[in-house]
């Protein structure tokens, strides 16, 4: 089935949506909760301030049913409940493009920040793939803030998730603990990371390497060897009371 749009002659007013939340939350969220969604993005986006009565009303929610359908979106970690500098509390709505990316408002002109919101895409994809499933706000929230905190690649943290992964554990907070580490060791790139590994192969080829001669018991090589010893220990007891016997004898001839 195709569809297309309808060319607008009167525009009566729009409210753009993020594609990130579009792909990811419509498909998870139930419908009391995109609509509460919907209608608050609206209000704030449009007059920056939202008539939580009017919305209820339109709804025809009740106090508890809104109040849970905000709850999930605080939960989900876009909606973020923040206090103003005089004392009242407010929730703000996230944007999922700025988690994603970070934050560049000082230098959204430059290569790096661009290429670095280029890479991070990549490496959130990447993640998503290998684990099979969406990431949700709290995920990316504390994949950025590990990024940011530890100065580390986001190429490094995709090597976290693959390696995580072939131990069977791909818990975002596990695998921020393998960055943690690398970081501990002054690792910040894969590079890094690499370089690492070839000194590591190196150190270990150069290292002397013990050999152990494993018995055969079939053969019975060391029970014979532990009765030659055996027998070289008594014949020299033997010679040497021998010798001290003889040495008696002449001084008692003498």
């Amino acid at each position: 089935m195709d569809f297309k749009m309808q060319d607008l002659k009167l525009d009566m007013g729009t409210t753009p949506l993020e594609n990130m939340f579009l792909n990811t939350y419509v498909q998870m969220a139930d419908g009391d909760a995109i609509k509460v969604y919907l209608l608050i993005y609206k209000d704030c986006y449009n007059y920056n301030r939202v008539d939580a009565g009017k919305i209820k009303r339109q709804l025809r929610f009740s106090d508890e049913r809104f109040d849970k359908a905000v709850e999930y979106w605080v939960n989900m970690g876009i909606f973020r409940q923040k206090r103003a500098d005089n004392g009242t509390d407010y929730i703000e709505i996230v944007s999922l493009r700025q988690m994603y990316f970070g934050d560049s408002e000082d230098n959204e002109s430059s290569e790096a920040a661009y290429d670095l919101a280029q890479r991070k895409s990549i490496m959130f994809t990447n993640i998503e793939t290998m684990i099979n499933r969406n990431l949700t706000p709290a995920d990316i929230t504390r994949i950025q803030e590990t990024i940011l905190e530890y100065n580390c690649d986001p190429e490094l943290v995709t090597e976290a998730f693959r390696q995580a992964k072939s131990s069977g554990n791909v818990d975002v907070k596990y695998v921020m603990g393998f960055v943690k580490t690398w970081r501990d060791q002054n690792i910040s790139s894969l590079n890094d990371l690499r370089m690492k590994e070839e000194r590591d192969k190196l150190l270990r080829s150069r290292s002397p390497r013990q050999y152990r001669r494993k018995a055969n018991p079939r053969s019975g090589q060391n029970n014979n060897t532990n009765k030659e010893v055996s027998s070289f220990i008594q014949r020299r007891k033997e010679e040497r009371l021998n010798q001290i016997l003889e040495q008696r004898g002449e001084d008692n001839d003498s």
